[in-house]
């Protein structure tokens, strides 16, 4: 599966992990893709 996160789910996982800190959990485990894009990492930094 391949999903997009926004800024918010980016910085909710990265933090406090929780719901969104599973989304990395999945991606680490090769489970799902998460694509981005140069605005969003922008974003994030």
């Amino acid at each position: 599966m391949r999903v997009v996160l926004d800024v918010n789910v980016w910085v909710s996982g990265l933090l406090w992990r929780g719901v969104p800190g599973r989304i990395f959990d999945l991606a680490a485990a090769n489970k799902i893709t998460i694509y981005t894009s140069e605005p969003i990492l922008a974003d994030v930094e």
